[in-house]
This record gives C-alpha cells, sequence and structure tokens, in this order.
C-alpha cells in the first residue's frame, strides 16, 4: 500500500502542471464569460468547476435555450436567479462578470411572464420624455442590482440608418437614425446602470445598424452601406467618459479592413477603437459561436486573432453552438506558448479586467462641495502654493495614502464632509478654514467609496495636495495603532492599480507619514516653511505590503 501511495504521489508530481503554467491558464479564464444550462448550481456543478479551475471571467444568463424556446436555461423567476447570481459569487475566489442581454423590447431576458417588469424597446423609449425613459431605465437598474446582476449588454448604440435591416432597425432595438438621439437616450441607461454598480457595454462597434445580414446566422458585409457617422455615438460617449465597454460586431468592412471583421480586426479595435478613439475600456467580443465567426474561422483561429487584436473578453454565449471552457482556455495556452499570442495581451486584458471591477465595486457617497468649498480650496493654493487658478483641477501624479484614526465609518465621514475645518484641528486651523478631505474613503471590510472628483484638489497632505489623489483608511485607533485590516490592504491595492491605469501621470505612491520625503522635489509647492505635521499613518508595513503587490 505504501509503495502504491508513493508511486502515486510520484505520478501526481511528474504530471503536475507548473505553477506558472496554472496561473496563465487562469488569467485566460479571466478572459471568456459563458454560457451554462442550470438554474440552481451545487458545489460539484460544471460551471462551478469551471470557476474554480479557471477564475472564470463571467457567466452570460439566458431565459431559454436558443434552439428550444420550452426549455428553460437560467432564468425561472425573480426569486430564483437571485439565489443563482449570489451563489455563482459565493462560489468564485474572484469577482465575476454576471451578464444579460436586457435591451427591452424584443431583447429582453427578464420578462413579464417570469415575474419581471416590462422594458420598452429602444425605439419605443425614443418616443417618450426623457423623465418618463430615466423612471424606466431606474426601475430596470435597480432591478438588475437587486438580482446581482453587475454587467448589461447594453445600450445599442446602432444608427437605426437602413430600414431594412432586420437584426437591429427591425427588431427596434436602435434609438434613432441620429447620433444626438441616440446618445441621449443611451446615456440614460449607462448613468442609471452606473449608480447600481452594473457595467454598460455598448454594442456593436463599429455600427451593426446599415446591414442587411445576421450575423447570428452568416458573414455580413456592411462595406457598401456602413458610414463614419455610426461611429459618432462611440465618439461622443468615449468623450463623455460613459463608456466604459464595447461589444464588437462580427461585421466585415472592406474601408476599415480588407481581410477581417470587427471582432478580430487589430485595425478596427487596436488603430481605429484605440488609438483614433482614445478608449481605454473593455472590449467585449459578440458571441464568438455566431456563424460569421464559427462557419470562417476554426477556434484556434479566431480567439488568436481576437486577442491579437485588442479584444479583452471572449464571449461564448453556448447558445448557438457548444465549447468546454477547458477546450477554450487549452487552445488559446497553446497559442501563448507557442508565441503566436502575445503575453503581454493576456496581461494588458487581466489589467483591464481588474480595474473594470474595482471601478464597479466604489460606491459614490459624496461630500458637501458648494462653491464655498471651491472658493476655500482656490485660497488655499494661492496661499501656499502661489498659484492663482481659475478651477481646482489637479493633474494626479502621486497617490497618499492615510488613516482616519477614527474607529467607526460614518463618524469618519463625518470629520471629512464638512466645508469647514472644525474646531479641534487646532495644529492646521491657522493654514486654513478648509476642511481637510480625501478622494476616496475605505472602510473596515474594504468597501471603497468616493467622496469626490479624483481630478479636483482634497486637502490631505501639506505641500503635494496640487498633485496627489488622497484615500483615507477607516482606522489606525490613537494615531498610533497599526490595525488596517487584510480587507482594507487588497482594496488599496486594487484600487490604486486602478487609478494608475486611469491616470498615467501618476508615478508616485507614498504613505502619509512619507510626504516630507519630497521636501526637495519639483512637486513640492508649501511657501510657509513653518507649516508641517509629523505623521505615522497608515502604517510601515501596511504602505511595505502595497509596495510589493504593486510591483508585481
Amino acid at each position: 500500500m505504501k509503495i502504491f501511495l508513493l508511486l502515486l504521489q510520484t505520478f501526481l508530481l511528474l504530471n503536475a502542471a507548473p505553477k506558472e503554467d496554472v496561473q496563465l491558464k487562469k488569467m485566460i479564464g479571466r478572459m471568456l464569460i459563458v454560457g451554462f444550462e442550470n438554474q440552481t448550481i451545487f458545489y460539484d456543478s460544471k460551471i462551478i468547476e469551471d470557476i474554480h479551475n479557471y477564475d472564470l471571467g463571467g457567466v452570460i444568463l439566458f431565459d431559454r435555450f436558443y434552439s428550444d424556446r420550452t426549455r428553460v436555461k437560467n432564468i425561472l423567476n425573480p426569486h430564483q436567479l437571485k439565489y443563482l447570481t449570489s451563489d455563482l459569487q459565493k462560489y468564485s475566489k474572484k469577482p465575476l462578470f454576471i451578464a444579460i442581454d436586457q435591451e427591452g423590447g424584443k431583447v429582453a431576458r427578464l420578462k413579464p411572464k417570469y415575474g419581471f417588469i416590462k422594458i420598452p424597446s429602444a425605439y419605443s423609449v425614443s418616443k417618450m420624455k426623457t423623465e418618463e425613459a430615466k423612471k424606466i431605465y431606474d426601475a430596470q437598474s435597480q432591478i438588475l442590482q437587486d438580482l446581482g446582476i453587475n454587467c448589461n449588454f447594453s445600450p445599442v448604440v446602432d444608427l437605426s440608418v437602413n430600414p431594412k435591416n432586420r437584426v437591429i432597425v427591425g427588431l427596434e432595438r436602435s434609438y434613432g437614425k441620429d447620433s444626438q438621439s441616440v446618445v441621449k437616450y443611451a446615456s440614460l441607461v449607462i448613468d442609471s446602470q452606473k449608480k447600481n454598480n452594473i457595467m454598460s457595454v455598448l454594442k456593436h462597434f463599429p455600427g451593426h445598424g446599415s446591414s442587411l445580414g445576421d450575423s447570428h446566422k452568416g458573414f455580413v458585409d456592411i462595406s457598401d452601406t456602413w458610414s463614419k457617422k455610426e461611429l459618432e455615438p462611440y465618439k461622443i460617449l468615449i468623450q463623455q467618459n460613459r463608456a466604459d465597454a464595447i461589444m464588437t460586431a462580427h461585421v466585415f468592412n472592406s474601408h476599415l479592413d480588407a481581410k477581417y471583421p470587427a471582432t478580430l480586426s487589430y485595425k478596427i479595435n487596436t488603430q481605429l477603437l484605440r488609438k483614433e478613439l482614445h478608449f481605454k475600456g473593455l472590449i467585449i467580443s459578440d458571441d464568438m459561436q455566431m456563424k460569421a465567426i464559427s462557419s470562417h474561422y476554426t477556434l484556434k483561429e479566431s480567439t488568436t486573432l481576437a486577442i491579437n487584436a485588442g479584444v479583452d473578453i471572449l464571449l461564448f454565449g453556448n447558445q448557438l453552438a457548444h465549447n468546454s471552457v477547458e477546450e477554450i482556455v487549452n487552445t488559446i495556452y497553446k497559442q501563448v506558448k507557442s508565441g503566436a499570442v502575445a503575453l503581454e495581451k493576456i496581461k494588458t486584458a487581466n489589467r483591464r479586467i481588474a480595474d473594470m471591477h474595482t471601478k464597479n465595486a466604489i460606491i459614490q457617497k459624496p461630500i458637501i462641495f458648494t462653491d464655498k468649498r471651491e472658493q476655500l480650496t482656490r485660497a488655499y493654493i494661492k496661499t501656499h502654493y502661489g498659484i492663482n487658478v481659475k478651477n481646482i483641477k489637479i493633474i494626479p501624479k502621486n497617490i497618499v495614502v492615510h488613516w482616519t484614526a477614527v474607529m467607526d465609518f460614518e463618524k469618519s465621514f463625518e470629520r471629512l464632509n464638512p466645508e469647514l475645518l472644525f474646531s479641534d484641528r487646532k495644529d492646521i486651523a491657522k493654514a486654513s478654514a478648509l476642511n481637510v478631505s480625501a478622494h476616496y474613503l475605505i472602510d473596515r471590510k474594504g468597501i471603497i467609496y468616493q467622496l469626490m472628483p479624483d481630478n479636483i484638489m482634497a486637502r490631505h497632505v501639506i505641500g503635494l495636495n496640487y498633485s496627489s489623489i488622497g484615500i483615507e483608511n477607516v482606522g489606525g485607533k490613537n494615531n498610533t495603532s497599526e490595525d488596517l485590516t487584510e480587507a482594507q490592504l487588497t482594496s488599496n491595492i486594487a484600487l490604486i492599480n486602478y487609478l494608475k491605469s486611469k491616470y498615467p501621470s501618476i508615478k508616485n505612491i507614498l504613505g502619509h507619514y512619507e510626504y516630507r520625503n519630497y521636501e526637495d522635489k519639483e512637486l513640492w509647492l508649501e511657501k510657509d516653511a513653518g507649516y508641517r505635521t509629523e505623521k505615522k499613518d497608515p502604517g510601515k508595513d501596511f504602505m511595505h505590503k502595497i509596495r510589493v503587490a504593486l510591483d508585481k
């Protein structure tokens, strides 16, 4: 028996994948959103096995099977669905995108006959007043959040330029022919979903409203019908910072790429969308099993081309066909190992995915910020930095990490909320009546709250306010105890990574106790040589752990 166990152990060791290979497969798994066939899940369900084995990026939910509308797939009723999404997140070590196509009208997975409210089509909404449309989308977004859905493949921003188009215009999925109308109503969806921490996915880039064919069924060529005006909604929403994620279309346009459809095109995804339109969010493929792709490319070809084109997340709905997660991961893995897909592409996609989860997890809890606070801030800048400014915007170059020295979240917030400094802050009262503040506040459980825009100045660190984002952490009892939690550490690391991606100008990460190390640096602006305080926050050990993690 001992010999058998020894031989078994030797066999397992010899056949175990190296740690770096396991990690690579998990990174590939993070780039997948897949469909599955359960209304309820258990520890031994296949989807849970895939989540555990590959750190799966997300799932997409459908109400019925595509080939048999009588069969229930994932959605029975609100009660069942809420339990399903909760269990999915519970079984995953990393946050999942739980996605759905809930546009309204004919493209709605949450139907009234299952116990959900009726959502009109985009075309119907475009005929409504803004206030009425806003109420509809506010109600839908609240329902999605309550159900545990954090990603909606909506709104459609395709222009209804071709009246013969069946898949967009014929199904009333477009808000109209002109960009202004489309952006107006799409913004209502985006803003409402953002308030409820739901990622909006704009679709279908670079425009599907001029097509004649349906990419579900086969090759679609829009070369002779597409025009540049179909890019306008994307341009505007990107400029407005409303575009967190964009879905590619499987359409072919010889004027943009003479060889590949949009999903597989480097020219369209990287050169046009990333470089020309300056999009920084997630690029998500339309379903890779649609006939426009699967009938013309093998799995190896399509995944390799899509990732190299700049797609961050590959969608496999498992409605039109079936590909196992293992098959997809191993196919891409072999392409990375062979050099056909650059490892840096996988790393970049994973960074964007992590940043998006962080961004979507941030809860807005704004402090009081009237004209009075802005005037006090401008006066502070003039007095302490010798600069006359018209506005108080900053270019972030530093992130300064703090603790509140108060152990309760609400009490910490109350200290930062007023515009005027508290009377017990005599140590800094002479410098300004402006209250101390920060851009972010992280509670003991690691929940991140945004208190103010991170590109305007807050008073949180002497000499460096004009170039620094401040992160406060609830803790540091009596201003001495290094008692910040592991959850706070994880959230600080995630938030700092997200902010560094958002602002490439950020070069320095420092603890508040380190601020005087910058007195001889270019960024130091303080004019008052006597205005200094001694700081210990957020603790040397805490900052060391942050730096070790950021270096990875």
